[in-house]
This record gives C-alpha cells, sequence and structure tokens, in this order.
C-alpha cells in the first residue's frame, strides 16, 4: 500500500456502512462541503445594524465594505446622463434594496423576518 493511500485511509472518518474507501471519501467531502456551506450562511453582514450604517451619500465601495458582495444587482441609465444601480442583497428570510445614482445611496429599503 503506498505511504499516500495510507494517510488518506488515517483521515477519512470511519463510516460502518462503507466498504469501498471511494464511497467513504466521497461521503467525507459532502459532509464537509455541506458545513462550510451552513458556515458561510452563518457569517452573512447583512444584519439590522449593519444596514442602519448604510446612508445617503455613501458610495459602493462604503456599503460593500459594510454588507459585503452584493447577491445581484441592477444597472440602467436615463438618456445617458443618470446612471443608476440597485444592489440587492438576500440572507435566509432578509432581503434588502440599495439604489445608487451616481454611484451614490440614494434610497434603501429592507425588511427582515
Amino acid at each position: 500500500m503506498s505511504p499516500m493511500k495510507k494517510v488518506m485511509i488515517f483521515l477519512l472518518p470511519s463510516f460502518p456502512s462503507c466498504t469501498w474507501e471511494r464511497t467513504c471519501l466521497r461521503n467525507f467531502v459532502a459532509a464537509f462541503l455541506a458545513v462550510m456551506l451552513l458556515s458561510l450562511t452563518a457569517c452573512s453582514k447583512l444584519t439590522e445594524d449593519n444596514l442602519q450604517k448604510i446612508h445617503n451619500g455613501m458610495t459602493t465601495d462604503d456599503v460593500k465594505a459594510i454588507l459585503g458582495e452584493p447577491t445581484s444587482s441592477q444597472t440602467g441609465s436615463a438618456l445617458g446622463i443618470i446612471s443608476g444601480t440597485t444592489y440587492i442583497y438576500h440572507s435566509g428570510t432578509s432581503d434588502v434594496k440599495i439604489t445608487f445614482v451616481n454611484d451614490k445611496v440614494v434610497t434603501t429599503e429592507g425588511e427582515f423576518k
């Protein structure tokens, strides 16, 4: 048995129902990814306290520094004079929309449940 295979077998958790190393590894990776995904969700910056820090006149960079990257965004312009962007943040049951005109916050709306 190769040294690498010995290390992999040692690192894998013991699954009594697993008969093949490949199945054990697949189960271990799936469980690890599930735990990591849940931990990322728990670390959301979208909170009522952070939303209170957002005020008119802030730039997109200011908002990202407080709330992180938006879940999605939409950009448009009117007659090429005024450009607007809406950042949409979603976390659990909370939804927030922040609208920017010429890279400055003009409206903030959101709902926390």
